[in-house]
């Protein structure tokens, strides 16, 4: 594979008899193309079933592709796709150690000696994509649902953003009276 490192062990695999190759024309994450030390998995639920480094000057044509391995009969290979079974898919960030799950912009189901080109294969980063929340990622394309906003008057730094009453309240109703008393009743002022 790549340039003969071993792929991290969540992305270590048996060799088949039934294989099928996956073809991704382009690979991303955030929308970047990602790095040649980095790795894109096959999996069946959670066993990977292939995995390839994606130096792409080392491929064809600039085109990596993923072999996919089939259950044989074998015990290795247990757990490993059956026909008409659909791999997901999963990139491992080398320099920042981080594993992506991913999603190709078509589904194509196993099938023995089948090849599949597919347009892309795009890591999916889950955070909060609401750009009024305190913790809006720019670079997320999946929603995690975790949105985080600001105290009802506040900005996400805790700061009162109205007007702050005389008694020291954010958005509070204390105003000062005519003998300049505040929340006074005007009955303290002399004459």
């Amino acid at each position: 594979s790549g340039d003969c490192t071993a792929p991290p062990p969540e992305f270590e695999y048996n060799q088949s008899t039934l294989q099928a190759f996956y073809y991704f024309n382009n690979v991303t994450i955030a929308g970047a193309s990602i790095d040649p030390i980095d790795w894109v998995g096959a999996f069946n639920g959670d066993v990977c079933v292939g995995s390839y480094q994606w130096n792409t000057s080392e491929c064809n044509s600039g085109i990596c592709e993923v072999p996919v391995m089939g259950y044989d009969g074998w015990a290795e290979t247990a757990g490993y796709m059956g026909i008409g079974q659909t791999p997901t898919f999963k990139i491992y960030d080398s320099s920042a150690d981080v594993f992506y799950d991913a999603v190709p912009s078509e589904y194509n189901a196993w099938a023995i000696n089948a090849f599949y080109t597919i347009e892309s294969l795009n890591g999916i980063i889950y955070a909060c994509m609401d750009a009024n929340a305190c913790n809006y990622n720019a670079d997320a394309n999946q929603d995690d649902g975790n949105c985080e906003y600001p105290e009802e008057n506040h900005d996400c730094d805790g700061v009162c953003t109205v007007t702050v009453d005389c008694a020291g309240v954010c958005a509070g109703s204390a105003a000062l009276d005519e003998c300049n008393v505040c929340n006074g009743d005007n009955s303290s002022c002399a004459d």
